[in-house]
């Protein structure tokens, strides 16, 4: 019995002294004064792992805060993929803040802006869908008696529209399925580091880039998620 008891106080000391080692594990507000003291001492990457091992990846402002803090010790350390992963997390909870713009802006013009996403394919087809539903509208309303063959010719154009542009939008929701995340290494498929993707997890560990032909396969420390 009294070694059954001793086994406790040893598992409950264990516990204290590890909360003690690292408080800012289990506190977000302590890990942001660990993070700022290290940081007025110019140990800034001291504060950067202050921030991360407080960083819980809820949308709190403390959440947010550490997050934005350690993005700007990324930042001011040269590591630009893993200071744009740190300022996409703190976005959640830190909306329209104008110097979390700023830097992110700054991050991301300095790795290369990436190519701005096009219409999705099949768009222009429902747009042309609805406008010749439209016209076919407009006739029955201004003339009392429209041609039959070309109310039926532009009902059967708007149907076709519709249904190739629903499909075509419909093929790209695979593409963009998955948590987003940020390429923090080269090693992922000769992605850039700082590309923002979408992944699926592997069962043998790492990750799939969702979309890339043959399935790009990266480690796991290759990737970062915006929301873990």
């Amino acid at each position: 019995m009294r070694a059954a008891h001793g086994r406790a106080a040893l598992a409950v000391l264990f516990i204290v002294l590890a909360g003690l080692a690292s408080p800012e594990a289990a506190d977000p507000e302590m890990a942001l004064s660990r993070g700022n003291l290290l940081f007025e001492k110019d140990e800034v990457e001291a504060a950067l792992e202050a921030y991360a091992r407080g960083w819980t990846g809820g949308g709190s402002k403390a959440n947010g805060v550490l997050a934005y803090n350690a993005g700007t010790c990324a930042l001011r350390l040269g590591r630009l993929p893993e200071a744009l992963l740190w300022y996409r997390r703190a976005e959640a909870a830190l909306p329209g803040d104008p110097w979390l713009r700023e830097n992110l802006a700054f991050a991301r013009h300095a790795l290369g802006e990436p190519p701005g996403e096009g219409p999705a394919p099949g768009r222009s087809l429902v747009f042309l869908g609805v406008a010749l539903s439209w016209a076919a509208f407009l006739l029955v309303v201004l003339h009392r008696r429209p041609s039959r063959g070309l109310l039926l010719l532009l009902a059967l154009l708007a149907c076709a529209a519709f249904i190739a542009g629903s499909m075509g939008v419909a093929g790209t929701l695979p593409v963009r399925f998955g948590p987003r995340a940020a390429v923090l290494l080269l090693s992922c498929g000769g992605l850039p580091a700082g590309s923002e993707v979408r992944v699926r997890s592997l069962d043998g560990g790492g990750w799939r880039i969702v979309g890339e032909e043959g399935g790009t396969r990266c480690p796991a420390e290759a990737v970062g998620l915006v929301r873990p």
